[in-house]
């Protein structure tokens, strides 16, 4: 008896011993942190001429005392420079570069900052006009379709308008200040649309008296029930500047007018927008507004040209 109680007092002493030994404080087993660099200030030009050369600076430092070292890019270029400042000469033939400098402690994480220096004497080059050489005089799609998202009566979105010409002769007059075009003088074929600054199409816009249909046979004069039969409900319901309704179906790339009867009045094909009107980006809520105002505009436009009968 006494020696498992001498044997169970030798155990409870090494556990204390084991204990008292292996366990220290928290800020014995923690390692010390490492600040990364702190940029006081990052200096580079906003602008240049060609052939210029700058000059960057970065001042830095670091509340650890480690040395540090830079690292200095120009539009992913590495520069010979290793430290706090550096020079480059300027090129022509660019609009604007980023001045990258890393500055690293060899420890911590690598701090970076970038700026844009601009071009001050950039001039673009002239766009390429996609209509030099030959022109294709085929109507695509057939002049009696509307091809929701892609085109209508013999003209694709993205055509150069000289296709137009060439497939529907002059238009009424030279591309207005917001490059729409018109048929609807002599004869009034019921046609108009927008180009892009390249002269390619960008949307079309068909009223009485084209005859030009969808696949389901929908176009100007159709019932607003044949047209939901065909397409389904509208995306979104709106109204005009003239108090039409207009049912836009932004993911096929239509819209029609529908007048007080009920009936189409207007048929305008752009390219589709993706998405429910409730959920959509800025960059295609700013894209249905300016269809909207496209459509709009056109409509007045073709309202002040036409006579009271043609409304």
């Amino acid at each position: 008896m006494k020696y498992h109680i001498r044997l169970f007092t030798i155990i409870i002493g090494c556990l204390l011993t084991f204990y008292i030994l292996g366990c220290g404080s928290d800020e014995d087993d923690t390692e010390p942190t490492n600040s990364s660099p702190i940029v006081d200030s990052f200096i580079v030009p906003e602008e240049f001429n060609p052939g210029d050369v700058l000059e960057f600076k970065i001042i830095a430092h670091d509340e650890d005392g480690d040395t540090l070292s830079y690292t200095w890019e120009v539009d992913g270029e590495i520069l010979e420079s290793t430290g706090t400042s550096a020079k480059w000469t300027a090129p022509e033939d660019v609009e604007s570069v980023k001045v990258t400098v890393h500055i690293s402690d060899g420890i911590s994480k690598t701090v970076k900052r970038v700026k844009t220096v601009i071009n001050k004497e950039f001039a673009p080059p002239d766009p390429v006009d996609p209509t030099d050489g030959e022109i294709d005089t085929v109507p695509d799609p057939p002049l009696n379709l509307i091809v929701p998202g892609k085109g209508a009566f013999g003209i694709k979105l993205g055509d150069p308008f000289k296709k137009v010409e060439a497939i529907h002769g002059k238009a009424d007059g030279p591309l207005g200040v917001d490059r729409d075009f018109s048929y609807w003088d002599d004869p009034d074929i019921g046609f108009s649309g927008y180009v892009d600054g390249i002269n390619l199409v960008k949307s079309l816009f068909l009223h009485r008296p084209n005859k030009a249909k969808t696949a389901g046979v929908n176009g100007i004069g159709s019932a607003l029930d044949s047209v939901e039969r065909e397409f389904g409900n509208a995306q979104e319901i709106d109204e005009n500047d003239f108090g039409e309704i207009r049912h836009w179906y932004w993911k096929r790339g239509i819209k029609f007018t529908i007048d007080e009867n009920e009936k189409v009045v207007t048929v305008y094909v752009f390219k589709p927008i993706a998405g429910a009107p409730a959920a959509v980006g800025i960059q295609d809520q700013q894209d249905r507004a300016a269809q909207k105002n496209a459509a709009n505009e056109l409509l007045r436009r073709r309202t002040k040209q036409s006579s009271p009968s043609d409304n």
